[in-house]
């Protein structure tokens, strides 16, 4: 201590001391000296702990309904479980690393996870299903280069239920072992799921300020805490905290290591109880203004009726081209046919018997109308919403994304739907107590090839049969 802070000492000891006495006067006993580990990281940090916790309960289930179906299975359920435990060497490497700045210093430990990987078989048997729902599962293991893993595990694990929904509706009256298997597999899913959302839901909790790259670390062996630093420090700080400690950060002020380093000076013209305080110059925050949504010129409207095809042409209408955003076609022959095209969030009512209505590239699209002769046909559209209050044959649906038609009583047993090239198609009807109900178009199926009879066979697939 020098002598120009020797006073300050001596007078911060006394006030201790008379401090003291009054604590002990009162009855209040001092607060435990801290223990020479104080502060030190030495335990294993929660994320690790949580990781072990789940390997012990989701993974048994799993390895133990493997081992149950077949020996093939039960390597192809081993070779999952030691590549979920080589996860855990990256979790324990990652709580002291600091993040990568290159996303290759993680290929080591993927390097494992693929070795595993190929342990998996690729019979085409009757395991076929469960192999292929394990192998998809390695993907789930690529979470730890998301930024935001949870929604990527959420939708990686949809292509594993694939798998595991064949397996369910093959043998769910006949092999409990089956369900008991798909349960396995989801609650391993499931687990990976709740742990990453709880403890790494914005990308990989490496360590701050981590002592260790982890490019130099092993996916075999996980890497040691860095030793402890043995050098003394400059200034020794007091157990209880007295005039040494008020030194010590006197001592950090004056070499620059303070907690107040870096923080911006505050001048006087800054500080409103002074009156240098320039309020009048203070800077005015000015409100952002809205995103205008940019509107899309589609052209001018068009409706009119031509006698040539006998046909109404509807082009380029808009919710605001019309009154209450709907444009009303009146049908006066049913040898007349209604052609919507490049219209856009409008409702286009057609009232009266017509021989047929196609609708072209249009977007968030109503379409209404009475009886049709031939067919009511949609393509390139998307968001559409048909009705028909009469009778309709047929409804094509061409390279449209979003679809749903509603039909009436009277149509709903014969109307007929032939699609290509189209997605998210769904059909509703009233039952007999005029309740809607609704069925979703299937977009996937399954095809077989007979080699001796040169044909191939399609069926729906199982993801449409519950």
């Amino acid at each position: 201590m020098s002598s120009s802070t020797a006073p300050l000492g001596e007078t911060l000891d006394s006030i201790l001391a008379r401090l003291s006495a009054l604590e002990s006067g009162a009855g209040i006993k001092p607060p435990p000296a801290p223990s020479s580990s104080s502060g030190a990281t030495t335990g294993e940090v929660p994320f690790v702990t949580a990781y072990k916790k789940y390997l012990s309960t989701a993974l048994p289930p799993l390895t133990s309904s493997c081992s149950a179906l077949s020996s093939r299975l039960a390597t192809s359920g081993s070779a999952v479980s030691s590549a979920w435990d080589a996860q855990l060497n990256f979790l324990e490497a990652a709580s002291k690393s600091k993040k990568p700045s290159d996303q290759n210093a993680l290929q080591p430990f993927f390097k494992v996870y693929m070795e595993e990987k190929g342990k998996v078989g690729r019979e085409r048997d009757e395991w076929e299903n469960h192999e292929k729902a394990l192998g998809e599962m390695f993907g789930l293991l690529q979470w730890i280069m998301i930024p935001k893993p949870k929604d990527y595990l959420v939708e990686l694990s949809g292509a594993v239920d694939f798998w595991t929904n064949k397996i369910r509706v093959q043998y769910k009256k006949t092999d409990p072992q089956q369900i008991e298997f798909c349960e396995a597999v989801k609650g391993v899913m499931a687990g990976l799921v709740s742990y990453v959302k709880e403890y790494h839901l914005a990308g990989v909790s490496y360590k701050m300020n981590g002592g260790i790259d982890l490019s130099s670390a092993s996916a075999s062996a996980p890497p040691k805490a860095a030793p402890a630093s043995t050098a003394k420090p400059k200034v020794a700080v007091g157990g209880g905290g007295g005039a040494g400690g008020l030194l010590a950060e006197l001592s950090k002020k004056s070499t620059g290591d303070s907690a107040a380093t870096g923080l911006k000076k505050v001048t006087k013209d800054q500080q409103t109880w002074r009156k240098e305080f320039g309020g009048e110059k203070a800077a005015v925050v000015t409100a952002k203004k809205p995103a205008v949504k940019k509107k899309v010129d589609l052209g001018p409207p068009v409706f009119e009726f031509r006698d040539q095809g006998m046909k109404w042409i509807v082009e380029n209408q808009t919710a605001e081209s019309n009154p209450n955003g709907v444009l009303t076609v009146e049908v006066t022959d049913p040898k007349q046919q209604v052609y919507i095209y490049k219209c856009e969030g409008a409702t286009i009512d057609i009232k009266g018997k017509c021989k047929g209505v196609v609708v072209d590239t249009c977007k968030k699209l109503n379409v209404l109308c009475d009886s049709i002769i031939s067919c009511l046909e949609t393509v390139n559209g998307r968001n559409l919403k048909l009705q028909i209050r009469g009778v309709c044959p047929s409804v094509a649906v061409d390279k449209t994304d979003g679809c749903l038609t509603y039909l009436s009583r009277e149509t709903a047993g014969v109307t007929t739907f032939v699609t290509s090239k189209s997605s998210e198609m769904n059909v509703s009807w009233p039952d007999e107590n005029d309740e809607y109900q609704e069925k979703a178009i299937p977009e996937q199926f399954q095809h077989k090839l007979d080699v001796g009879k040169g044909t191939i066979s399609s069926d729906i697939s199982d993801l449409y049969s519950h």
